[in-house]
């Protein structure tokens, strides 16, 4: 079996494993975490990783970063299939995750919970980062951040943006946040076109250029909804990356005048979001679903190794996001059918 054929194979397998309607409808019947531990545990392929875990004793945090272990786990192991050429890709995944870091402890930076940036320390990346992970614990100014990333292109990028010690609450998450993603958006379309030709590349393409040109919709969704912000900043903060959108369709939502204009110039894309018009819409939501339905189809019916992956990644992920939602929800006592309409799958 080739190379390519075998990481196929491997994330055909690793899919199949995934959490099915089923085990969403029996996770959203218990009451804690605990439980819902337990079947995690008993009935999932998350069972190895759960296995040292004492389900009555287990925490909201700990579950989910154990979760995140074991996917992280698997996806790593399918690289030793990758082929040489298309490594880079592969690594991506990595980056990712690692850029992920940095923005959950600029966060905590912000708001001064620096224990938190402990408690949720992936030590998993550890041996796979390309800064120390162990100092990020550590990080406690802007300074202490620039010093751990100090040998990455993320220090070059980040540096403009510092604010001095005791100023950190002024720190900008969103401008950390446009830097960093745009740095890896880059590199993302970079890799394709380094690694990939013919119909892979216009696959991966099409994979990587819907999930920008989603974003890049929702931000301009947010920042009119929630921030009102003026066009040049809505400009400033999109990422120049197009696949099916044109620049004159993302200007004329920039310069909707009102919410149901914006909604339907979005409704009129390529994309034929079904998004209700309603005072309150989580418009994130139906951009997930829209890149939850992209990527089953991609896993199902693309030939190339580097799609399926990618793919599964998107399907992993969502997958997580559910998790994190149901936990959430039987947190915070919601119903079970409120919980439910929050799941993508």
């Amino acid at each position: 079996m080739g190379k390519a054929n075998a990481i196929a194979a491997k994330v055909s397998s690793l899919h199949g494993q995934q959490l099915k309607e089923e085990d969403y409808e029996e996770l959203l019947s218990r009451h804690s975490v605990p439980e819902i531990a337990a079947y995690l545990k008993n009935e999932t392929h998350y069972r190895d990783a759960l296995r040292d875990v004492r389900e009555n004793n287990v925490h909201r945090g700990q579950l989910e970063d154990l979760l995140r272990k074991d996917v992280f786990r698997e996806v790593v192991k399918l690289y030793r299939y990758a082929d040489r050429k298309e490594a880079a890709y592969y690594r991506l995944y990595i980056e990712e995750n690692e850029i992920r870091v940095i923005l959950e402890t600029i966060r905590m930076m912000i708001s001064a919970h620096f224990d938190d940036v402990i408690i949720q320390l992936p030590l998993f990346l550890k041996e796979y980062a390309s800064y120390d992970i162990m100092r990020i614990g550590a990080v406690r100014c802007f300074d202490d951040l620039l010093d751990v990333l100090a040998r990455t292109p993320y220090a070059a990028l980040l540096t403009p943006l510092r604010q001095p010690k005791g100023k950190e609450s002024e720190i900008s998450y969103t401008a950390c946040e446009h830097v960093l993603m745009k740095h890896f958006y880059s590199r993302v379309m970079s890799t394709i076109d380094n690694i990939a030709k013919g119909t892979l590349r216009s696959e991966l393409h099409e994979l990587h250029g819907t999930d920008i040109e989603l974003k890049n919709m929702e931000v301009i969704y947010r920042l009119k909804h929630y921030y009102h912000a003026q066009g040049s900043v809505i400009r400033d903060t999109l990422y120049p990356f197009s696949c099916h959108v044109r620049s004159g369709q993302l200007e004329e939502m920039i310069a909707a005048q009102d919410e149901g204009t914006l909604l339907q110039l979005i409704r009129s894309t390529w994309y034929h979001l079904d998004i209700p018009q309603e005072a309150e819409v989580d418009i994130g939501w139906y951009m997930d679903a829209f890149r939850y339905r992209t990527a089953k189809r991609k896993l199902y019916y693309s030939q190339q190794a580097p799609v399926v992956f990618g793919a599964y990644i998107v399907l992993q992920r969502n997958e997580l996001a559910n998790l994190t939602r149901i936990i959430e929800g039987i947190r915070y006592q919601l119903p079970a059918e409120r919980i439910k309409a929050m799941l993508i799958y």
